[in-house]
């Protein structure tokens, strides 16, 4: 066995760009794997609502304007959590965010458990939002700059398969538990599940190589080198001095700067509006199908195989695009996905009352969207460098989710007043189109590997 030796002239950027170049370790795997195991989780917990929704309803006697501020709830968090909470990490770091995330959605899917009104059930879905919001943008950032640069985007397009697995999940546990226990058995299992991930993620998951290189925090040095270690690469014998008091500001005020001014100021805007009308379209049509093909239908066993097959589409099309992105550019995917995506929900519309024909449609409108999203996961790393990039991620999630709040409830309230759900579908079909049109002028800039990583 050879036997490592520290290594003096070596400093954190070579170390940063053996990480990039070299082959994917069993531990960067691991480390991918724990990231994309807790992203299942966040699925599970939002997926629940859009299940449990007919018969919450149904119970506490609500119409669709209001249960569109229901399903609505987590994801108002999730914005919140994404741009207040995400950022956090770029200071405190990865792991440490991580598992206070997960603590909060502890908190948030216990107590809706046992809420008593519609508002205490809002309050608490947005509780568990903000856990999610700000878990998912800071894992994204981990996967990244964990994966080689030759295989980052597929990781992170497998990576971003982790939600939609996570709500197919809960459709086919929700087929045998609500029906048998009731809506609130659903919670009491996403209760747990969060309990089990906060465990296991304080014994497993690593703190992030690029945070402890460049914000040098206490114990930088050994817990760099235990990293190192199990990554087969030399540790090193010394660490440049942690930022001093007084100038963290100052690095903080450098993180805006590079997030909104030229030139990555251009690709922010332009990741903004893409991602946020496609959540949007995403969103609508995920927290809805269910309930609306249940009420069109009579049928609520219909609406759950209607929505499982959607998440399944999604899982299908995150790994479509992990493969192909293994030869083709992940930009040059992204825009040609968002006008299929387009098309399809146009088409979705045409065909809704063919019940047969729209669950096909449906599956497909699953795999554009969801791929999408992982495309979208995928390109904003490169844009920013690894001291901006918990924060540029986190506020193109959170930005977008803030967007995606309006979706559910607008259709609500559409819904109430008697239009065909047809309409809404084909109505949708234009901000896709458009966040094709952003996606498409990502083509032109710069990314983070053109810059010091």
């Amino acid at each position: 066995m050879t036997t490592m030796t520290h290594t003096p002239t070596r400093g954190p950027e070579q170390v940063l760009s053996e990480v990039r170049k070299g082959r994917m370790t069993r531990f960067q795997i691991i480390t991918v794997t724990i990231a994309l195991l807790l992203v299942v989780l966040d699925g599970f917990e939002v997926g629940i609502m859009a299940f449990a929704a007919p018969q919450i309803q149904q119970e506490l006697g609500i119409g669709p304007d209001v249960l569109g501020y229901v399903l609505s709830a987590s994801l108002f968090g999730m914005a919140a959590g994404s741009i207040v909470l995400a950022p956090l990490a770029d200071r405190m770091g990865r792991r440490r965010l991580t598992l206070a995330m997960l603590v909060v959605i502890v908190i948030g899917m216990a107590f809706t458990v046992i809420a008593p009104s519609v508002g205490a059930l809002i309050l608490w879905r947005i509780v568990t939002g903000l856990g999610i919001g700000g878990m998912m943008a800071n894992l994204n950032a981990l996967v990244a700059e964990y994966s080689s640069d030759a295989r980052r985007t597929t990781a992170i397009a497998i990576y971003a398969a982790g939600y939609p697995i996570g709500a197919t999940v809960a459709g086919f546990v929700s087929r045998p538990l609500i029906p048998q226990f009731g809506w609130h058995s659903m919670f009491i299992a996403g209760t747990v599940l969060a309990a089990v991930a906060l465990l296991a993620a304080w014994a497993l998951l690593p703190e992030s190589l690029h945070y402890l290189l460049g914000r040098r925090p206490a114990g930088a040095l050994e817990k760099t080198n235990a990293i190192l270690g199990r990554m087969n690469l030399a540790p090193l014998s010394e660490l440049p001095e942690q930022v001093p008091a007084g100038q963290e500001n100052t690095a903080d005020k450098g993180i805006l700067r590079e997030v909104l001014t030229p030139p990555t100021l251009r690709l922010t805007l332009a990741l903004w509006i893409g991602y946020g009308l496609l959540v949007a379209s995403y969103y609508f049509a995920n927290t809805w199908i269910p309930t609306i093909l249940t009420q069109v239908s009579g049928d609520p066993q219909l609406g759950t195989t209607m929505g499982i097959g959607a998440n399944l589409g999604g899982v299908l099309g995150c790994f479509l695009f992990a493969g192909l992105a293994v030869r083709f550019s992940g930009r040059r995917l992204l825009f040609l996905t968002l006008f299929a995506a387009a098309a399809a929900y146009l088409l979705f519309g045409l065909i809704f009352s063919i019940v047969p024909v729209a669950i096909a449609v449906g599956f497909v409108l699953g795999v554009l969207t969801t791929a999408a999203i992982a495309g979208f996961y995928a390109v904003a790393p490169t844009v920013y460098t690894f001291q901006a990039r918990a924060t540029g991620i986190g506020w193109m999630i959170g930005l977008g989710r803030l967007v995606s709040v309006a979706a559910p409830i607008i259709v609500g309230y559409i819904l109430a007043m008697g239009i065909a759900p047809e309409r809404v579908f084909i109505g949708f079909a234009i901000p896709l189109a458009i966040a094709g049109l952003a996606a498409l002028s990502l083509l032109v800039g710069r990314t983070a590997t053109d810059m010091a990583d």
